[in-house]
């Protein structure tokens, strides 16, 4: 009898709270050959398709777990490592590092998992991959979700990363200075004062810089090769224009920027209405990091952006 009403109240309990309760999450990883070189992914989740791409360059996917997980409850969320990053292989063909080579890796990997349209949320310098998509393949979007993005051109982003040098804290600048002049970083495993100097960096990227401890950060010891590599993109950066281009973006458009960044005084309304279908939000008490330091709000911004 005890048993009965024991396993009653379970399932009473269970049919009131069901909805909160994660259901198993199927997880897969693997390479894609893309355009000649090993490219790690992994999949989280059934149902509508949403790819990820990572800040970086030269990072991989890892640092937006397992803050984006709780998206895999309703999307088969998609993350790989962008060509010559994290765990994707080093060997790759020098004509290929472009940002039109970048861009097409996303709609080879759309074609290798056989997806049709997707869903697309970028991260930080992963924004610039993702408007080069949309802009190019448009028809098979469903959503764009920019989160911190860089700008679409190159004086808005120039801008900001002035604003972010003058705040950065004179002390950080000489940390960061003394580990650049002592030869560390040419050591035989530099790993550690890579992280190091990432996470100094980051301090000025945070809204409450106790949130970094919140940052994990995938170093590879081959780090300064894949740096050395991502340096063949200079004249991609040195001038691009995406502006015009954007306005003939039909797929609704969602930019995140979290309230301490440059960009919400710069750049951030203007790059949302270049879209057909733009919309700006700006996360509260956060800075570059918003699913770090407003992991609720963001994810919920995103869910109701996709369920649209």
């Amino acid at each position: 009898m005890k048993t009965t009403l024991r396993l009653t109240l379970l399932m009473l309990i269970a049919g009131l709270i069901g909805c909160s309760i994660p259901k198993e999450v199927l997880v897969k990883e693997g390479t894609l050959m893309i355009n000649g070189s090993e490219v790690f992914y992994k999949t989280m989740g059934e149902g509508e398709p949403l790819i990820v791409i990572h800040g970086g360059p030269v990072l991989d996917h890892s640092y937006l777990l397992p803050h984006l997980e709780p998206l895999a409850q309703d999307y088969q969320l998609i993350f790989y490592d962008q060509r010559a990053s994290g765990r994707s292989s080093v060997e790759i063909d020098s004509a290929s590092m472009s940002m039109s080579g970048f861009m097409e890796d996303v709609e080879l990997i759309r074609k290798a998992l056989q997806l049709d349209k997707i869903n697309l949320l970028a991260h930080s310098w992963g924004g610039l991959i993702a408007m080069n998509y949309a802009i190019k393949y448009d028809q098979n979007l469903n959503h764009l979700i920019l989160s911190n993005s860089i700008a679409p051109n190159v004086a808005d982003w120039q801008a900001e990363n002035a604003v972010v040098a003058q705040n950065i804290d004179p002390e950080i600048q000489n940390k960061l200075n003394n580990i650049v002049s002592s030869g560390l970083l040419r050591t035989e495993d530099p790993r550690e004062y890579i992280n190091e100097m990432m996470t100094l960096s980051y301090h000025v990227q945070m809204y409450d810089t106790a949130n970094l401890r919140n940052l994990k950060l995938y170093i590879p010891q081959d780090y300064m090769l894949r740096n050395q590599i991502f340096g063949l993109l200079g004249p991609d950066m040195n001038n691009f224009d995406l502006y015009t281009q954007l306005a003939s973006v039909k797929t609704p458009t969602l930019v995140l920027y979290g309230e301490s960044e440059g960009a919400v005084d710069l750049h951030a309304q203007k790059m949302a209405n270049s879209f057909k279908h733009g919309q700006l939000s700006v996360i509260e008490k956060s800075g570059h990091f918003p699913f770090i330091e407003s992991n609720k709000t963001f994810l919920a911004q995103v869910e109701d952006f996709l369920s649209k």
